[in-house]
């Protein structure tokens, strides 16, 4: 059983939020009611909540999913995403926390040639 995703803190991450967790803790919102970065919002991010950022920490069971964001849902939006704590792996780029599974890839950020003299 795998504890941890091999992104290293310092990489480029999208996560999607795909589904709620099986038996989750709040109950996901709806895009009706969700008003982003408001603290009276009910429920958990929406199902299809994304974000792009920098991930703080490894991505291991019983730690949050940390991430400096830089977007959120396409347009940017800087601040600190914090998820509940991770209770499984869910697949090579899936992990389930108390509340949510998120789909999690690294982007890969392509390096210019340096320009030959």
């Amino acid at each position: 059983m795998r504890t941890s995703l091999p992104y290293p803190p310092g990489s480029l991450v999208e996560i999607c939020k795909i589904s709620a967790s099986e038996d989750p803790i709040t109950e996901p919102g709806t895009w009706e009611q969700w008003v982003p970065g408001s603290p009276n919002n009910a429920g958990s991010l929406p199902v299809g909540y994304e974000l792009r950022g920098v991930l703080m920490r490894p991505i291991r069971i019983g730690r949050c999913l940390e991430i400096y964001r830089t977007h959120r849902n396409g347009f940017s939006a800087d601040g600190n995403f914090r998820s509940t704590p991770i209770i499984g792996i869910v697949a090579d780029t899936m992990v389930e926390t108390f509340n949510s599974i998120y789909r999690v890839t690294k982007v890969n950020i392509p390096v210019l040639d340096e320009e030959k003299e």
